[in-house]
């Protein structure tokens, strides 16, 4: 069934000519987390730091659950359990992993729905754009299944998981505010979740099926990277939320200057660093770390940079100007 509705979507791309593979191509970049990581930069660092916060609450805890489903289910893409399946040549490539759940889904939700969810003391999004979020959120899941990289339960499961995620990491957010030194033990727990995902991709056993050649279609081990880097990205987050909440303290309840100043220095040292963040993790791999490990240690240093160390740098550099400005 999933693969027949796959099937009609593509034959609609043949008939039509693909006159809707660019639009929904754009739309599926929205999913995207290094695009999404810039949104939630210019929240965080520029104007609403818990709003900031909350985000990447819901989108690392998404993207952890999601590598434990992926590397458990092992499902592979729709073009290799049927040949009939053709994706766009564009959203295919950047398709890795396996394929159920949808983590563009996950991400969408986490990201564009938790921007339409109004919490305390952040910023409130009017009913109007909280529609056009969750349509964006739809859009970004049906784009999976148009561009054939997705089959229907990967996004939908994906979308429930992710919703579920959104709402209890709202309540997490206030039960902080009410005990404020709980942040320790999110911290451990998140970091020990990070680790746990780290260990069972290393040694839980893959599916192996062969071609009509004798060469193997899928590589566990590739498959499960994806995996090693949510858990990198996590372990980074939490240690990096911990960090700035407990010593570094940045506020976005500033002058607009120095917000500014921040929101420009973030994103562009951000954005070098996460381009020279493929460079450092084939460095790794060639110093005889693997592959997963590597990229899972990288985007741990990336987005402690994200989270603690680019604030603090501001931080310092605000102090310093305004001592000598005294």
């Amino acid at each position: 069934m999933d693969i027949n509705y796959l099937l009609l979507l593509q034959n609609f791309r043949d008939a039509t000519g693909g006159v809707l593979d660019n639009f929904f191509e754009y739309i599926t970049k929205l999913g995207e987390t290094s695009v999404l990581m810039l949104l939630i930069g210019i929240i965080y660092w520029g104007f609403d730091k818990r709003k900031g916060i909350f985000l990447m609450f819901t989108l690392f805890t998404n993207r952890i659950i999601n590598g434990f489903i992926k590397i458990t289910a092992c499902v592979y893409r729709p073009w290799i359990r049927d040949a009939r399946i053709t994706p766009v040549p564009a959203a295919q490539a950047d398709a890795t992993g396996y394929s159920f759940p949808s983590g563009h889904t996950a991400n969408a939700v986490s990201i564009w729905g938790g921007m339409a969810l109004n919490t305390d003391d952040t910023l409130k999004c009017p009913k109007i754009l909280q529609v056009l979020l969750w349509v964006l959120v739809l859009l970004i899941g049906f784009s999976r299944n148009y561009l054939g990289v997705h089959t229907p339960q990967d996004v939908v499961v994906a979308f429930v998981i992710g919703v579920v995620v959104l709402l209890v990491m709202a309540k997490l957010m206030l039960v902080i505010d009410k005990n404020p030194k709980a942040d320790i033990w999110v911290m451990l727990g998140g970091v020990a979740l990070c680790v746990l995902l780290i260990l069972y991709a290393a040694l839980k056993s893959y599916p192996v099926d062969y071609a009509a050649d004798g060469s193997v279609i899928v590589e566990g081990s590739k498959m499960a990277v994806d995996s090693y880097k949510n858990a990198g990205m996590g372990i980074g987050f939490f240690i990096g939320w911990f960090v700035e909440r407990r010593f570094i303290k940045f506020s976005t309840d500033t002058g607009l200057v120095e917000r500014i100043v921040r929101l420009v220095f973030c994103v562009f040292t951000y954005t070098v660093l996460d381009e020279l963040s493929g460079s450092a993790a084939n460095m790794l791999v060639g110093a005889g770390l693997g592959s997963g490990l590597s990229k899972a240690l990288v985007q741990c240093l990336l987005i402690f940079y994200f989270v603690a160390a680019a604030p603090a740098i501001t931080k310092l550099f605000s102090r310093f100007f305004k001592k000598r400005n005294a």
